[in-house]
C-alpha cells in the first residue's frame, strides 16, 4: 500500500476523471483502449490515480483477451496517458504486476498528429475495428426553425428496443441508423462499466448532450468514440457511486 501511494497522482477522483476526459477529446482511441482505461480507472479510487492489476486479470475485468489488453496498455503507455511501472517484491524473489498510474493531462505533451499516427501492425489485424462507420450529423435547415422530431423515427426505433427519451435527445442531429448504433454502444458500455446500474438512460441522453456540444465548439475527431468515452466516465462514476451506498448501509 505504501508503495501505491506514493505514485498518487491526483487529489480528487474528480481531478482523475477529468484528465481522462481531456485526453478523449485529445486522442481517436479504439473502444478496447477505452475499456481498458476506465477499468483501471475504476479501480485507481483509493490512492487517486494508481491502480495494481495484472493483466490476466484486467482482461478478465473488460472480458478482452490478454493480447488485446497488452496492446491497448502499449498505446495508453505509448500516448503518455498512463505510466507502467514495474513492482519488485524481493521477498518472493521476482517481478509481480505493474502498477499503473494514470498521468495528469497538465503534464502531458500531446503527440502530433505525425507521431500519433502509425502505421498498424500485423498483430492488430485479427482486432474488430473500434466503431462501425463514421457517423455524420444532420445538417441544421436554414430557415433556422426548431426542430421537430418525426414521429415516425421514434416509433420506429421505440420497436427496436431505443428509450423515446434517448431518441428526442439524439434524433435532431443524427439519423435512425445512428441512433440505433449509439444506444447498442450504450447497453454495451453498461455491461462493462456499470453492471449494477439498473437505468442508464439520464446517462445516456446527457452523455449525447455533451458529445454534441463538445462537435459545436470542433473538439471532437471522432463522434462515436468521443460518445463511447464520455459514457464509460459517467457510468464508471456511477458504479462507484452506487458501491459506496451500498457499503455505507452494510455498515
Amino acid at each position: 500500500m505504501k508503495e501505491l501511494r506514493k505514485y498518487q497522482s491526483f487529489n480528487s477522483v474528480a481531478e482523475m476523471d477529468n484528465s481522462i476526459s481531456e485526453y478523449l477529446s485529445v486522442y481517436k482511441l479504439k473502444e478496447s483502449e477505452y475499456t481498458v482505461l476506465w477499468k483501471i480507472a475504476s479501480y485507481s479510487c483509493k490512492f487517486v490515480g494508481v491502480s495494481y492489476l495484472k493483466v490476466q486479470t484486467l482482461a478478465d475485468l473488460v472480458h478482452y483477451s490478454k493480447r488485446t489488453v497488452q496492446r491497448s496498455l502499449k498505446r495508453l503507455t505509448e500516448l503518455g496517458i498512463i505510466t507502467r511501472v514495474e513492482s519488485f517484491k524481493p521477498v518472493k524473489g521476482g517481478h509481480s504486476a505493474f502498477i499503473n498510474v494514470i498521468n495528469p493531462f497538465e503534464s502531458h505533451t500531446v503527440l502530433s498528429p505525425q507521431e500519433e499516427a502509425e502505421e498498424p501492425t500485423s498483430e492488430c489485424t485479427d482486432e474488430v475495428p473500434a466503431h462501425i462507420d463514421t457517423i455524420t450529423f444532420k445538417t441544421n435547415p436554414k430557415d433556422n426553425k426548431p426542430y421537430v422530431t418525426p414521429e415516425l423515427d421514434i416509433n420506429h426505433l421505440d420497436a427496436i428496443g431505443v428509450p423515446t427519451q434517448f431518441s428526442i435527445a439524439a434524433l435532431p442531429y443524427l439519423d435512425v441508423q445512428a441512433v440505433y448504433k449509439l444506444w447498442s454502444k450504450v447497453q454495451m458500455a453498461a455491461k462493462k462499466h456499470a453492471p449494477d446500474l439498473v437505468d442508464t438512460v439520464e446517462i445516456a441522453v446527457s452523455s449525447v448532450r455533451a458529445s454534441v456540444l463538445a462537435n459545436k465548439v470542433k473538439r471532437v475527431r471522432d463522434f462515436t468514440g468521443y460518445f463511447y468515452g464520455v459514457l464509460a466516465q459517467k457510468l464508471s462514476t456511477a458504479q462507484r457511486s452506487l458501491k459506496c451506498k451500498l457499503f455505507n448501509f452494510l455498515q
